[in-house]
């Protein structure tokens, strides 16, 4: 079993060794970092599930490292540790999200206490470990995943319901499979209804509670993944919202299992869509307050081209499935033409690329032109539609014009020429919120 891997961050030679040797002591796997921008570089890399870090330090401090993590990794506790201790500090932090705020000289035993404490909330994702065998089909290697798979695990672990928001070929399906079998529900039936797939009709009569149809009774104990959820009808958007609403009313202690005269299902919704709902809320083609129950708890699945890091394992792991005799194998200069490509069709694509590329290599290893022919040609049959076009430019600008602002939207909206209001929706329509562009700039 893999041990937890903890992130020591401190200038003080000493001191590092000292808690180096009292977390190693119990069995932990340390990484060491002498500042903090040695620290970004090892958390990158190392991927540890804790960090521990001194307040001052040369250069980057504790609270400037923090903000860094946490805009990359918001679910990694953090603990800060200073000889300077003072409560404002400690509000500061503790306002911030640190998870706890240590003062020198301090209790061996307490922090590691502490330390026990905050591994409770960040349960380990590797796959080689024994526990983490649950995401074995989300194959990836990037912090963005990481964080991706602690909400999934977060959300099979409270069995509620979710919005799961990810380009069509990004993983949504295999997501869902790892939060049925992360918990309690991996016992239980997996049922996906894919709503483009149904007649209106049809549909309506699946999420009905008194049907033999009723789609709910098939997965009753187990998991339902509703997938392309905006494209219910508002008759379907209403028996859904109906279910949903009795499921929350159902785990207050108050209220029995059996609501309004009806058993509630014993299911747990996973919903999914390949672009955001804010827009079709606003114009009203979806319900506000199916969204909001929906979206109590959301993951945004991250495209392809916003993670490269996750490409190499991934070729690696389907070209063990196009080739289960490991023959076949990528140069290193054909994997780098891979992370180069824009992936309009995401992982769906890519595994295609490498099926047609398999299919026609003539050596062991397939070499960069041929892989680059592939992408060239699977990247003119995947171009997007013009208003995904749109909507893709739309965003990008956004996202760097945010980036250039340090997230102020009045300074923003000037730039773009539009009014603070108009500049709201625009970014509520792409699910960009400006706090986060102001963290980094913190």
């Amino acid at each position: 079993m893999s041990r937890p891997r903890i992130l020591v961050v401190d200038d003080d030679a000493d001191i590092l060794h000292l808690i180096g040797v009292r977390l190693r002591a119990m069995d932990y796997e340390v990484i060491e970092a002498e500042s903090g921008e040695e620290a970004i570089v090892q958390f990158r890399a190392q991927h540890p599930r804790l960090v521990i870090t001194d307040l001052r330090m040369g250069g980057m401090d504790g609270l400037a490292l923090f903000a860094l993590l946490q805009a990359e990794a918001p679910t990694i506790p953090v603990i800060i540790l200073t000889a300077h201790g003072s409560i404002p500090e400690a509000v500061s932090a503790s306002q911030r999200g640190v998870f706890s705020f240590l003062t020198k000289p301090f209790d061996g035993q307490e922090l590691l206490r502490r330390v026990h404490d905050a591994l409770q909330i960040s349960p380990p994702i590797d796959p080689k470990h024994e526990s983490g065998c649950w995401r074995r089909d989300v194959v990836s290697a990037s912090l963005r995943m990481d964080e991706v798979l602690r909400q999934a695990l977060r959300i099979s672990e409270e069995d509620r319901s979710a919005l799961l928001i990810g380009p069509n070929g990004c993983g949504k399906q295999n997501l869902v499979q790892a939060i049925h079998q992360a918990r309690m529900r991996a016992s239980g039936p997996l049922v996906t209804l894919a709503c483009a797939d149904y007649p209106a009709g049809d549909l309506e009569d699946c999420l009905l509670l008194n049907s033999e149809q009723s789609i709910f009774i098939r997965a009753s104990t187990g998991v339902l993944h509703i997938r392309d959820v905006g494209a219910l009808s508002a008759l379907a958007q209403s028996r859904l919202f109906a279910v949903l609403f009795d499921q929350a009313r159902a785990r207050d202690p108050l209220h029995r299992l059996m609501v309004r005269g009806v058993e509630v299902p014993d299911v747990q919704i996973i919903a999914s869509t390949p672009r955001p709902l804010d827009t079709a809320v606003a114009e009203g083609q979806f319900r506000s307050d199916l969204f909001y129950l929906l979206g109590g708890a959301t993951v945004r699945i991250p495209p392809l081209s916003e993670r490269i890091e996750d490409i190499p394992a991934l070729a690696t792991y389907f070209l063990s499935q196009i080739s289960p005799d490991n023959r076949i194998t990528l140069t290193p200069d054909a994997i780098f033409a891979l992370q180069k490509a824009r992936w309009t069709g995401n992982i769906r694509q890519l595994r295609s690329v490498l099926e047609q590329a398999a299919s026609l290599t003539l050596t062991r290893s397939i070499p960069t032109a041929l892989v680059s022919r592939v992408i060239r040609e699977s990247g003119e049959q995947n171009l997007p539609a013009f208003d995904d076009a749109r909507r893709g430019f739309e965003r990008d600008y956004l996202v760097q014009l945010l980036h250039t602002t340090g997230g102020n939207v009045s300074h923003a909206a000037r730039v773009a020429q539009r009014n603070r209001s108009e500049f709201y929706k625009l970014l509520a329509r792409h699910g960009l919120d400006p706090a986060s562009f102001k963290q980094k700039f913190s």
